[in-house]
């Protein structure tokens, strides 16, 4: 079995990425609604949602923010302790958000 790795760690070493870990949020989102996560513990997280959807750390995400296609789950470095924020790409249909940490 080949090892699956998506991301690296603080120190540049390769993190392992087993499965999808605690959750830390699962919202629906419409129109330009926001939604921010609980901090998580680890250095990594996975969202998925079934449109496309600005990221951002912190409280606060903006139409200017990276946005991400996370229809098919996307791993992404976090900073431990601050939370993620997501919305919708302008246009796109009501949709459901899920963010874990990852294991």
């Amino acid at each position: 079995m080949s090892e699956v790795t998506a991301t690296k760690d603080r120190t540049g070493e390769v993190l392992p990425i087993v499965r999808p870990g605690k959750s830390i949020g699962k919202s629906a989102l419409s129109g330009t609604q926001t939604f921010t996560s609980t901090a998580p513990d680890g250095e990594a997280i996975y969202i998925f949602c079934t449109s496309l959807i600005h990221v951002a750390e912190g409280a606060t995400v903006t139409d200017t923010d990276a946005p991400i296609d996370a229809r098919g789950g996307v791993y992404l470095n976090a900073n431990r302790g601050r939370s993620i924020s997501v919305k919708l790409l302008a246009g796109e249909d009501p949709a459901v958000v899920w963010i874990h940490e990852v294991r």
